[in-house]
């Protein structure tokens, strides 16, 4: 079954900051917070554990719930792997590859990604790519096209799929990309997912947390470059906080009504 994508997307990785306290009280905020308001166009992608019970208080409020990780292994004999079909049988829908911290801390490269995007497709999960320039002043079209090349070169050219621009300099950063060098990239970014014949949405990440995603839509109509604004926000650390996501949530939703 294939995942419909919403038109517009925020969502949370909350890495492994987590413990299960926290997760337990990160889970029943955002729950609470989108009873509230619904859970069209939110996401989380969580930690294997947290998987099951995330999709239980969110999915009814239809939110999607994804990991931060999926294997390239199918069913089998695979010790320690989570698999594609495990995960879309418990109802996850997303799953992200090739984010940065996956190739400093555990040395995964292109192949990886390729294999990963090609697991989760084939099992209806969408694959959440992050790409981005590892240092600021290089040309990004030239690190990103290969990086979609290679990683959805084997995912079905009518499966949708999800970019999330996460330039490595902005990860961690104090501050995200700025608004002009977001719109720019976003931009360009959606003319080489144009190629592709099944859905996609593009996010900003590295960095983001509540206001980033109201100047990027401000610079991009106050410029008349429509295309350059994301279709959402990917939070790292600021999504930690659960009322940060909520606030993300809402800002995206105002910044985009109508």
């Amino acid at each position: 079954m294939t995942t419909q994508l919403p038109t517009t997307m925020t969502g949370c990785s909350p890495k492994g900051y987590l413990t299960a306290e926290a997760a337990r009280e990160w889970i029943a905020v955002v729950r609470d917070g989108l009873a509230a308001t619904g859970g069209e166009g939110a996401f989380a992608c969580m930690p294997y554990p947290l998987v099951a019970q995330t999709i239980e208080a969110l999915a009814p409020l239809g939110a999607l719930v994804g990991t931060q990780d999926v294997s390239a292994h199918p069913v089998g004999p695979f010790t320690g792997e989570v698999s594609a079909e495990l995960l879309a049988g418990l109802g996850s829908t997303l799953a992200m590859v090739g984010h940065p911290e996956r190739v400093r801390h555990v040395g995964e490269g292109p192949e990886d990604f390729a294999a990963k995007s090609e697991a989760a497709a084939a099992h209806g999960i969408v694959p959440i790519l992050i790409v981005g320039e590892p240092e600021r002043g290089r040309d990004p079209e030239d690190i990103i096209r290969p990086q979609l090349d290679v990683a959805f070169a084997r995912v079905p050219d009518d499966a949708p799929v999800v970019v999330a621009y996460e330039p490595t300099w902005a990860i961690g950063a104090p501050e995200p990309a700025p608004p002009s060098h977001v719109v720019d990239v976003v931009e360009r970014i959606r003319g080489m997912l144009a190629e592709r014949a099944g859905e996609s949405r593009v996010l900003y990440g590295g960095s983001a947390g509540p206001g980033t995603f109201a100047a990027i839509a401000a610079h991009g109509r106050e410029v008349g470059r429509p295309d350059g604004i994301p279709d959402g926000v990917f939070l790292g650390r600021a999504g930690v906080d659960p009322r940060g996501f909520l606030a993300a949530v809402a800002e995206v939703r105002e910044a985009t009504a109508g």
